[in-house]
């Protein structure tokens, strides 16, 4: 199966291929759900080719008018945190958009919204197009809304056209993907990929508000009936349009970028507890200092993150009743580890707590010096290969559209909900410049003409 979306010089947009599956359990050959009694592939083929032209211009209005919820006055800044009024307000713009055109919409336990076009074989399960409508607290009017309002103008375009694709066709919403509200982010997509139990994510609390996730998804009304699982709530493929968030392809003059790989993410919470004490009268040789623990700590990993090309980051360190002449009693620091290879990963977690059991096995020596230390990961990304077919179908369409000169291949350094997708179903992306490589911020930018 191809489906061809255009643009409005009639060049094709978004061809998809119902290629070969994956020989796994969760990925199934289209062909078992071939029934009798409507067009075959091969027939319907040439009526889909190059007959959608997508309306660039009304996708643009649509990102500026929906920026709307979520505004930070006086800029083009958005504040859309997930579950919110706001958020709310932009969800119910998707599905009544989406059944102004004729879409079921299906509403999962995480809030996922799945908005179907039909197709002619509706056995097969969707195949999908997603991203986040979420912002984080001072972002921008791109990431992630790019790909939910270009897949519900994609759907569109194909109802306007008066074509039909073989398969059923969904626009989707991730729940919380920026993670700005309720930490960790990617919640949905992980929640429907099984990589994490729903119960961790609903147990999550807002602390501006105290209200659970599970409480904030019940009270805008998006606490669906469908379990989140890709088992029950099945996808054929999935494929996400987003903003590069870097200047790759700004510095290199390229137009479009074809993700092959996600490079893996881990998030840690590590804790130390010393021993609080006079900073006059306490020798040094007798102290359990949490803050010189902990950075011996943030040095050991910045060292090391350089000599194997990774990047960690300490992004938060907090001090328990600091004060300028008292021994620091209790140091607690985020960390944040990425590397395209997740054995690197895991090797380096290791390493970390080995420098830890060293740390604590330094101060057993000191009788009056001992430290706790703890070290728990609280969130991971896997680091993924995403799928050769839908990355041939994508590689087709950008050579057309824009020829091979002005794509490119490329890894995402960010997190992204096709990161979960890709555990499941053949998942890939498509990058488009943002200016200057600014994201998560008020000035981040993609002019109409990228798309």
């Amino acid at each position: 199966m191809s489906i061809h979306v255009a643009d409005s010089r009639g060049k094709s947009l978004f061809p998809t291929e119902a290629g070969p599956f994956q020989p796994d359990q969760s990925r199934q050959d289209v062909s078992l759900y071939q029934p009798a009694n409507i067009p075959t592939i091969d027939q319907i083929k040439g009526d889909i080719a190059y007959k959608c032209v997508a309306n660039t211009k009304r996708l643009w209005r649509d990102i500026h008018y929906t920026a709307q919820w979520g505004a930070i006055p006086n800029s083009t800044g958005m504040a859309r945190l997930t579950l919110s009024d706001d958020d709310k307000k932009v969800r119910d713009y998707f599905v009544g958009e989406a059944r102004s055109i004729g879409c079921s919409v299906k509403i999962d336990q995480m809030g996922n919204t799945f908005a179907i076009l039909p197709g002619y074989n509706n056995s097969i399960p969707p195949i999908g197009m997603g991203s986040h409508l979420d912002t984080q607290p001072a972002g921008g009017r791109y990431d992630g809304i790019l790909g939910v309002l270009s897949a519900l103008e994609v759907l569109r375009t194909i109802k306007s056209s008066g074509v039909k694709t073989y398969a059923p066709v969904a626009a989707i919403n991730w729940t919380n993907e920026e993670g700005a509200r309720f930490t960790p982010g990617c919640s949905g997509s992980a929640v429907w990929a099984t990589h994490m139990p729903i119960s961790k994510f609903h147990s999550l609390t807002d602390s501006s508000t105290n209200f659970t996730m599970r409480e904030a998804l019940d009270r805008i009304g998006y606490l669906g009936s469908i379990p989140a699982s890709h088992e029950v709530n099945r996808l054929s493929a999935h494929v996400e349009l987003h903003i590069e968030q870097r200047r790759v392809l700004q510095d290199t003059g390229r137009k479009i970028g074809i993700v092959t790989a996600i490079q893996g993410i881990r998030w840690y919470q590590i804790s130390i507890v010393g021993k609080r004490a006079h900073a006059g009268s306490t020798p040094m040789a007798q102290r359990a200092d949490a803050l010189v623990a902990a950075a011996s700590i943030i040095l050991f990993v910045n060292k090391k993150a350089r000599e194997i090309g990774a990047v960690a980051t300490v992004g938060v360190l907090t001090l328990d009743r600091p004060s300028s002449n008292t021994v620091p009693g209790v140091a607690t620091f985020s960390l944040d580890l990425r590397h395209q290879s997740e054995t690197l990963l895991e090797d380096f977690e290791s390493s970390i707590r080995i420098q830890l059991d060293r740390l604590r096995a330094e101060a057993v020596k000191l009788e009056a010096a001992r430290l706790e230390l703890r070290m728990e990961r609280i969130w991971h990304s896997p680091a993924v290969r995403l799928d050769d077919s839908v990355i041939s179908c994508i590689r087709k369409a950008t050579s057309h559209v824009v020829g091979d000169d002005l794509t490119m291949d490329m890894i995402s350094l960010a997190g992204h909900d096709s990161a979960l997708t890709a555990i499941r179903v053949p998942t890939a992306m498509i990058f488009v410049p943002s200016k200057d490589g600014i994201s998560h911020a008020p000035e981040e930018f993609t002019s109409e003409e990228e798309w």
